[in-house]
């Protein structure tokens, strides 16, 4: 059996961090030893999702089926990979460090069968492979946020058209993006303090961003004519802008990892990101979120 253990820094919170990782269809993007990775079904990634990924290993490409075995967010997550050569078990930790995230990983692999006569290569081997991955890792989760907001043509529920961030009507406005029915209850734990926020400044807007993939676009009257049906306060329904889109490039346009949360989002009007938080609301994110606004970009602008 062979052992790999590392960790790496990475300026992103946890919560996006986990939410990029535990989808163990991203290893495509980060580990050069993998050639193709695929979450089987659709479904929020939890307990049970698996994974199907084709890996180089050892000179063979290795098809694996990995399973989260543990799902513990935003601190843990593990995957049990398995083929009729090997078994992988890799265990990922986050913990809030220097303003982002320590990234621990741990890592064990056994070959089965007459494939065990490779044991004597394997730790040496496996360890490159390791450095490897975490390198990539590294250089995926170490990119920021971009500077502006990406063009996203979207329209209200009240039926208003808008061109983002063009039609953005005041000097500043915070948009939460979110990308599953199930994440209202995220929006709506951060709505009481921007909405008290946005009361108290004549310069300051709040947007709900609800970005859905093209392929519901047929459907748009039904999806937003239910959202209007269930939203009876009409400035909550002036404020939520549904936006249908490529998703995968949207969530890269604006500088996110995965799908899995919500991101907050203040943007100035000519398209400026000044600051971003993801996940549900706590009072460092918000403090953060109110710094970005003072004392530099504070202006009563009506």
């Amino acid at each position: 059996m062979a052992h790999y253990s590392a960790n790496v820094d990475v300026p992103r919170p946890p919560e996006e961090a986990f939410a990029y990782l535990s989808d163990f269809s991203t290893t495509e993007e980060w580990d050069p030893g993998v050639v193709e990775a695929t979450r089987v079904g659709d479904t929020p990634v939890g307990q049970g999702t698996e994974f199907r990924l084709v890996a180089e290993f050892l000179g063979r490409r290795t098809p694996l089926t990995y399973r989260i075995v543990e799902y513990d967010p935003p601190h843990a997550v593990t995957f049990r990979g398995e083929n009729s050569s090997v078994v992988s078990l890799d265990r990922v930790t986050f913990e809030p460090a220097d303003g982002g995230t320590r990234i621990t990983y741990d890592a064990d692999l056994a070959l089965k069968g007459v494939f065990k006569l490779a044991d004597p290569l394997l730790g040496l081997a496996f360890n490159r492979v390791g450095d490897r991955a975490l390198g990539g890792l590294c250089a995926t989760l170490g990119i920021r946020q971009p500077v502006t907001f990406p063009r996203l043509t979207g329209r209200a529920l009240d039926g208003t058209s808008y061109e983002l961030p063009a039609d953005l009507g005041t000097p500043y406005s915070f948009i939460v993006a979110a990308f599953r029915r199930e994440q209202q209850a995220l929006v709506d734990q951060w709505l009481p303090w921007l909405l008290a926020l946005e009361q108290g400044r004549s310069d300051l807007a709040v947007y709900e961003l609800p970005v859905l993939s093209t392929a519901y676009k047929p459907a748009r009257s039904f999806i937003d004519g239910g959202m209007a049906r269930g939203v009876p306060d009409d400035s909550a329904r002036a404020r939520t802008i549904t936006v249908y889109t490529d998703v995968p490039r949207a969530v890269r346009e604006l500088g996110l990892m995965a799908t899995d949360t919500i991101a907050v989002l203040l943007v100035e009007r000519s398209g400026q990101i000044l600051g971003g938080e993801v996940g549900g609301y706590e009072d460092e994110k918000a403090e953060r979120l109110a710094a970005a606004l003072a004392p530099e970009h504070t202006h009563d602008r009506a």
